[in-house]
């Protein structure tokens, strides 16, 4: 009974930067389909406690105003080095993590490989592209460690 009181209180006492607010989720909306912008908003949100580090299935979850995710927007911008980030920086696995898609809740590479089928020939390679270097161990150091 002790354990179970301290499970509720240390759930209770989950700091409130694990809620992503409208704002933010704007933000990270608009990130997500700008060079390079996505991993420096993240890190000050990460820095400032306003959003927990472990928190990449949710970020890449997240609608935006236009009814995509953000996931779908790094995508179809072809924005390797944001979706590297949310991928590799924020820890996710492929197979193991799960994101919101079209109403749907999918392993990121179902995900991925979806976006890819709906896009055009370019969106399509790069999709390819990249599930191929995140199958890298020296392209994603997170499979050293969990094959390990």
């Amino acid at each position: 009974m002790r354990y179970l009181s301290f499970v509720l209180f240390a759930v209770l006492a989950l700091p409130a930067h694990a809620q992503i607010s409208s704002g933010m989720s704007e933000r990270l909306c608009l990130a997500a389909s700008q060079e390079s912008a996505f991993g420096a908003l993240v890190d000050d949100l990460i820095e400032s406690e306003e959003l927990a580090l472990t928190s990449g299935e949710q970020v890449l979850s997240l609608s935006c105003q236009d009814g995509s995710s953000v996931l779908e927007k790094m995508v179809l911008a072809r924005q390797a080095e944001n979706l590297e980030y949310a991928v590799i920086d924020l820890g996710l696995n492929l197979t193991a993590s799960r994101v919101a898609l079209h109403g749907q809740t999918l392993p990121l590479k179902e995900a991925l490989q979806r976006l890819g089928e709906q896009g055009d020939s370019d969106v399509q390679d790069f999709v390819q592209s990249y599930l191929s270097d995140l199958s890298d161990e020296d392209f994603n150091p997170n499979l050293r460690v969990s094959l390990k």
